[in-house]
C-alpha cells in the first residue's frame, strides 16, 4: 500500500521566496516610476510604455505576494492540524506542540543557562563575523556556514560578503529584544529536539552539540526584518509601526518639518499633538496600502534604533505562528515584585526586562560597566535572596538591581513582561497582551 506524505518544512521556505520575489518586483516598479520622472522632454513618447510596464510589474508583485502568503498559511494550517491529530493520538490533545516536562513543570532549568559556557544568547557574537575566504572554486572560513544560511532566505541570495558582515553588525548593535525572545524559545523546547526541528526546519543543536543559537536568531531576524504585522490577530503591529515612525522623526526632525511644514517638537522637547497626528496619518496610509495590496504586514526600514516591546512581541507572535506554534503570550507585569517574578520563573515562564541608564554587577557585586548602560533588553533567569534580578545579557550572567533609578529619578525599568508558549492547563490562540 502506498504512503501519502507531506513535508511542510520543505515547502515553507517557498512561501518566503514568493513573498521576497513580490517585494523585489515592487521595488522594480518603483524604480521604473522614478525613471519616468527623470526623463526629459525628448523622451516623452517613452513614458506611456514605461507606465504600462510599471503597472504590470506591480500587478505581478501583488500576485506573488498573495501566493506566498497563501502558501505560508496553508503550511501553518497543515502543521497545526497534523500536530493536533498526533497529539490526540497520543492522548495529549490541544493545538501545536505539547511541551510539558515529565514532572509537570513547564520548562525546568534550561541548559541555555547552565553557566558552563555561554549563559544565554549573545548578540555580540555576530559582530565582526568575516572569516569567509574565496579563491577560484575554493571557499573556506569558520563563518561560511552562517553566510550560506543567510543567503538561503528570500531577498538575501545575492548579498555580498561585505553586505552580510554589515547586516550582522547591525544585528549585534540592535538585536537585544530579539535575543531575549530567542532565549525564550530555546527554554520552551528544552528536551524536545525533534519537535524543535519539525517547527523550525533545522536542528536544535549544532555539530558541536551546542544550542543552534546562530540559526534560530538569524532565521527569526531575517524572516521578520522591517516587517510590522497588521492582521486582525496582530493588534500590536500598528502601535509598533507608529512608534517606529515616531523614533525615526525624533532623530530627523528637520526632515519632518520639510515634509509637513510644522515643527516636530514643542519648546519643551516633546512631540506636538499636530506632529503626532501626522505620524498616525503616515502609519495609517502605509497600512491601507498594504491591505490594498492584500498584505497583512507593512515594510518600514527607516528606523534603525532597536525595537520596542510591542514590535518584538508582534514579530515573535507571527514568527511562531508561521511555524505552527499558535500559543505565544506576552503579558505586561511592570511594577510586579521580585517575589512575583520568582513565581513566574517557577511556573516555567520567561520574564523579559528592558532597562535604561542602569548598571550590571557580577556575582561579587562588582559593577561591570564604566558608564551607565543605555536601553537594553534582557531575560531574567532568577531572583536573589535580597530581591535583585539575575539576568542573561551578552551571553553572561549578571545581577540587576530593580530599585535603582535613572538620573531623572525614574525607575530604570522601561518594560517588564512575562512570555510563554504554553500556559498550564490550556492552549492559547496566539493573542499577546502588553
Amino acid at each position: 500500500m502506498s504512503v501519502f506524505s507531506i513535508k511542510p518544512d520543505s515547502v515553507r521556505p517557498y512561501g518566503n521566496v514568493l513573498i521576497g520575489s513580490g517585494d523585489k518586483l515592487r521595488q522594480y516598479s518603483g524604480e521604473i516610476t522614478s525613471i519616468m520622472g527623470e526623463l526629459d522632454g525628448s523622451l516623452e513618447e517613452v513614458k506611456p510604455s514605461l507606465e504600462v510596464l510599471a503597472n504590470q510589474t506591480m500587478e505581478e508583485s501583488n500576485a506573488l505576494s498573495k501566493l506566498g502568503d497563501a502558501l505560508t498559511r496553508i503550511v501553518a494550517e497543515y502543521t497545526g492540524a497534523e500536530s493536533n491529530i498526533m497529539g490526540n493520538m497520543n492522548g495529549s490533545g490541544g493545538d501545536g506542540y505539547d511541551i510539558h516536562d515529565d514532572n509537570g513543570a513547564w520548562d525546568g532549568q534550561s541548559d541555555l543557562y547552565d553557566d558552563k559556557g555561554q549563559y544565554g544568547g549573545n548578540q555580540d557574537a555576530f559582530k565582526n563575523r568575516n572569516d569567509v575566504h574565496e579563491w577560484w572554486f575554493l571557499r573556506w572560513g569558520k563563518d561560511c556556514d552562517l553566510y550560506d544560511f543567510i543567503r538561503q532566505h528570500p531577498g538575501y541570495a545575492d548579498m555580498t560578503n561585505e553586505e552580510i558582515e554589515a547586516l550582522l553588525d547591525t544585528f549585534a548593535d540592535n538585536g537585544c529584544g530579539l535575543v531575549a525572545e530567542t532565549n525564550m524559545i530555546f527554554a520552551e523546547f528544552e528536551g524536545r529536539q525533534e519537535e524543535f526541528e519539525k517547527a523550525f526546519g533545522f536542528p536544535m543543536y549544532n555539530k558541536k552539540g551546542e544550542l543552534n543559537y546562530e540559526m534560530l536568531a538569524m532565521d527569526y531576524f531575517l524572516s521578520t526584518k522591517d516587517k510590522f504585522y497588521i492582521g486582525p490577530d496582530d493588534q500590536q503591529g500598528l502601535n509598533a509601526l507608529s512608534d517606529s515612525i515616531y523614533n525615526y522623526y525624533r532623530h530627523n526632525p528637520d526632515e519632518f518639518k520639510k515634509r509637513y511644514g510644522i515643527d516636530y517638537f514643542d519648546s519643551d522637547g516633546n512631540v506636538t499633538g499636530d506632529a503626532w497626528n501626522k505620524v498616525l496619518d503616515e502609519r495609517d496610509a502605509m497600512a491601507e496600502d498594504a491591505r490594498r495590496n492584500q498584505r497583512d504586514y507593512v515594510i518600514y526600514r527607516k528606523d534603525e534604533v532597536g525595537s520596542t516591546p510591542d514590535e518584538t512581541i508582534n514579530k515573535t507572535n507571527r514568527y511562531l505562528r508561521d511555524r505552527g506554534i499558535n500559543s505565544y503570550t506576552a503579558t505586561s507585569v511592570k511594577g510586579a515584585s521580585p517575589s512575583s517574578i520568582k513565581k513566574e520563573l517557577e511556573n516555567g515562564k520567561t520574564p523579559i526586562i528592558a532597562a535604561r541608564e542602569f548598571n550590571l554587577y557580577d556575582e561579587n557585586g562588582v559593577k561591570i560597566n564604566k558608564k551607565l548602560i543605555g536601553d537594553h533588553a534582557m531575560v531574567i533567569t532568577g531572583v536573589t535572596d535580597d530581591g535583585k534580578y539575575i539576568v542573561s545579557s551578552w551571553g553572561r550572567r549578571y545581577i540587576l538591581d530593580p530599585n535603582e533609578t535613572t538620573s531623572d529619578g525614574n525607575s530604570i525599568i522601561k518594560s517588564l513582561y512575562v512570555t510563554d508558549i504554553y500556559d498550564e492547563g490550556k492552549m492559547k490562540d496566539g493573542n499577546s497582551e502588553l
